[in-house]
């Protein structure tokens, strides 16, 4: 009887370890709910225009990317004008607030490189040591496999839906004027555009301030110029 309960042991054992979720099939599920890796590969630029409303104040964002590592996004608010204007070269960045201008090299630059990838969960692939897989959580009422990721901004958690694959949510602990801080983001209403859905909505909780950006407006491959994104 023992010899036949070691062997069962080991099939259960086997069994238990095949249906262990990873942190590669959390991302390759969440790739393919979007439009898979091909149609994503396809994707040379991406445009998108967004409006909120923070603290009563109309606020819009344009956000421009190319690839591969180009970048810029531009922050209005009414009554304020142009409140940031970021951008990244390939190599370096600059950042301008309130007409002050900030050149962005080192670390700062590799932060920014992180933010030109148009589907950065792509880039998780090639280096999974970086992502740990944690659990599953349940966030309003949806179950959620978390994952831990280690990328060029420090530690974020991630939050992909179990059953459709989509990102639900990522929390980023980041440094301020205030120390640090952490800033959640809420990610819904994934539409089609071109061969790849993307979310329409992003809601922002800061602690102090909570809002949502809409997407009015995005496109792919609709022929960016190099020329946005000069440092001058």
């Amino acid at each position: 009887m023992k010899n036949l309960f070691l062997p069962l042991l080991l099939v259960m054992s086997i069994a238990s370890k095949a249906q262990e979720t990873t942190p590669k099939m959390v991302i390759d599920k969440y790739l393919e709910s979007i439009g898979g890796k091909a149609a994503i590969d396809g994707i040379k630029d991406f445009s998108m225009d967004l409006t909120a409303e923070v603290q009563g104040q109309a606020m819009s964002m344009v956000v421009r990317k190319k690839m591969p590592n180009k970048f810029l996004t531009i922050v209005k608010v009414d009554g304020m004008g142009e409140v940031n204007n970021t951008v990244f070269d390939g190599v370096r960045g600059k950042m301008t607030q309130m007409g002050q201008d900030q050149i962005i090299e080192g670390e700062g630059a590799q932060a920014l490189e992180a933010q030109s990838n148009i589907i950065g969960e792509v880039i998780y692939l090639t280096d999974l040591g970086k992502l740990t897989y944690v659990g599953k959580e349940t966030i309003d009422g949806i179950e959620c496999h978390k994952l831990k990721v280690l990328n060029a901004a420090g530690e974020a958690e991630e939050f992909y839906e179990v059953i459709s694959g989509y990102k639900k949510r990522q929390i980023n602990e980041v440094e301020s004027p205030m120390g640090k801080m952490k800033i959640t983001i809420d990610y819904a209403d994934y539409k089609r555009v071109g061969t790849v859905k993307f979310p329409h909505s992003l809601k922002q909780d800061m602690g102090m301030m909570a809002f949502e950006l809409k997407a009015t407006d995005i496109k792919v491959n609709s022929g960016l110029e190099d020329v946005l994104f000069e440092i001058k």
